[in-house]
């Protein structure tokens, strides 16, 4: 079970809390979600629980097989359609605007997304790590040189941001996958908290074993505060367990009701009793030698093929939402944005030969930011492209390794999420394999569809 501890407060300036916290158990496992309204913007007061709510909805009726990655983009871009719809009830027709920033733990995995400055931080074993990148202004120009990170906690503009959610064009949703390490806290936390305390104060905090969870919480926002309180104050913390056991995984399990487990335990009884017989008329029968299971793949015969684990997820009971604020009257329902797949599926590409695929880099662009999307180790990059260190320039080629290479021809109102639940990748390998700017994609268009390794 994830351990939680979640505080929240308006800060010393401010009448209102424009922030928004979330936490809740859903069919694919357990998410934590903070949002924050942005300032002066009509309707602010309400985006951060709209846009937490949006999130939470998508993924409660979302098909818990769907790819985590693919979900977590769709979920956030959902929420920014939610706001938008909700700018039409006001008269200006501009729509609210906030950020977010939101994890989804499932089982060993942790799935996050974010658009804005909200943050998510990782602190085990006494280190702080900071796993997002705010889209703002100031983090551009720290990113380009132009300004020191010491200089950009001064800077002026440093509240002004690149995107939000409640923006048309939609915006652009980061989303990444990393393993949970046993031992490890998430922090979640609006910018009031991360312009307020430094990192040292932050670690201070979140190393105290004295305090439970929810008193860490307390003790990050109570903190803020002293130092000024210039803005509303959230933090949401998540501690996954160490490991489920198997008798907690069975309690957790969705039994079906019991006439079918009547039903199915008198057809298992049939089906054993069936295979004593033939097991004894076997035993009766002179000794053969055992064939070899054979398997067939590209009309080629494979007999030493074997047969890739399934990978388990942690089922989790239905639980209830958990958030800084009794829940708003039921929005204005809207169609998902996921799209159904097509009644006649495409049939995929034959697979390249070739186990790699040349990516261009880009601008900001280091090895170990392009392991994490392509889901290898930087060791493999090196080897693959005979680098002697870990320098690598914008514009030049790289070669990535994967498990399979496609192509795919675009049909009429396919998405970039459907084509990747297609071939069993994620939306952003796609994206990046084929440079494209956007998730806009037009009938005819040819995309090179890379299988990262597994």
């Amino acid at each position: 079970m994830v351990k939680v501890g979640a505080a929240t407060h308006p800060g010393s300036i401010r009448s209102s809390n424009e922030d928004y916290f979330l936490h809740a158990a859903v069919p694919q496992g357990y998410v934590g979600i903070v949002c924050d309204g942005v300032g002066g913007q009509v309707g602010g007061e309400v985006a951060a629980h709209l846009a937490a709510q949006a999130v939470y909805d998508f993924l409660r009726e979302a098909d818990p097989s769907t790819d985590p990655v693919s979900l977590m983009h769709d979920a956030i871009l959902f929420a920014n359609q939610r706001l938008i719809l909700q700018g039409e009830h006001y008269p200006s027709g501009k729509a609210p605007a906030s950020t977010i920033v939101a994890v989804l733990v499932m089982g060993r995995e942790l799935i996050y997304g974010y658009v804005g400055d909200s943050r998510l931080y990782l602190y085990r074993k006494g280190e702080l790590e900071l796993l997002t990148e705010d889209d703002s202004l100031v983090q551009r120009m720290v990113t380009s040189g132009v300004l020191s990170p010491q200089q950009a906690l001064q800077h002026p503009q440093k509240n002004v941001l690149t995107q939000s959610l409640g923006q048309q064009p939609p915006p652009t949703p980061h989303v990444k996958r990393i393993r949970v390490v046993p031992g490890s806290i998430y922090l979640l936390c609006s910018d009031g908290l991360s312009n307020a305390l430094s990192r040292e104060e932050m670690m201070e905090v979140l190393g105290d074993t004295s305090l439970s969870l929810q008193e860490k919480a307390e003790a990050l926002v109570r903190r803020a505060n002293q130092q000024g309180g210039y803005d509303n104050i959230t933090a949401l913390l998540l501690e996954p367990p160490a490991k489920t056991s198997i008798f907690a995984q069975l309690m957790n399990l969705r039994w079906p009701p019991p006439k079918y487990l009547i039903g199915g335990g008198i057809g298992m009884a049939v089906i054993l009793l069936f295979a004593l017989v033939i097991m004894r008329s076997r035993r009766t029968a002179s000794s053969e030698p055992q064939g070899e299971i054979l398997i067939i793949e590209n009309g080629k015969v494979d007999t030493a093929a074997s047969v890739p684990p399934v990978e388990e997820t942690e089922p989790q009971p239905p639980e209830e939402i958990h958030s800084s604020s009794p829940p708003l009257s039921p929005p204005t329902e809207l169609p998902a944005l996921a799209e159904a797949p097509a009644s006649k599926p495409q049939k995929a590409s034959t697979p390249s030969e070739k186990k790699y695929f040349e990516y261009t880099i880009r601008k900001g662009d280091n090895l170990r930011k392009i392991a994490e999307i392509f889901d290898v180790s930087v060791r493999d990059l090196r080897q693959a492209n005979s680098l002697k260190d870990d320098n690598i320039q914008a514009g030049k080629k790289l070669k990535i390794p994967v498990r399979s290479l496609h192509t795919h021809t675009v049909k009429e109102k396919e998405t970039l999420s459907g084509i990747a639940r297609r071939y069993g990748t994620r939306v952003e390998v796609i994206r990046r394999a084929n440079s494209l700017e956007s998730d806009k994609l037009r009938a005819g268009q040819k995309l090179i569809v890379p299988v990262i390794k597994k």
